[in-house]
């Protein structure tokens, strides 16, 4: 398992992102191309739901609808003290 949290992660993704923003299954992707330990299909459903659980308490991370759907960004003016 990667020694950072999923918040960390999510949070990278975001950044890395052209527009600083994606969709849940960008955020997937993301995870699989950068860590071989999300590629084990028979775990997916597991760290799925820790992506969308950290997505929708941690208050860094806003969901924006858009004519595609919803993408996640990231508010790092937040500048409470959280562990990511």
């Amino acid at each position: 398992r990667p020694p950072f949290t999923y918040a960390s992660m999510i949070r990278q993704a975001i950044i890395e992102s052209p527009h600083q923003q994606l969709s849940l299954s960008e955020i997937y992707n993301w995870f699989v191309a950068h860590f071989k330990y999300f590629r084990n299909k028979e775990d997916a459903a597991t760290w799925k739901n820790a992506v969308r659980h950290n997505l929708s308490i941690q208050q860094c991370f806003v969901r924006v609808e858009t004519l595609n759907g919803a993408v996640w960004t990231f508010n790092g003016s937040d500048n409470r003290k959280r562990k990511m």
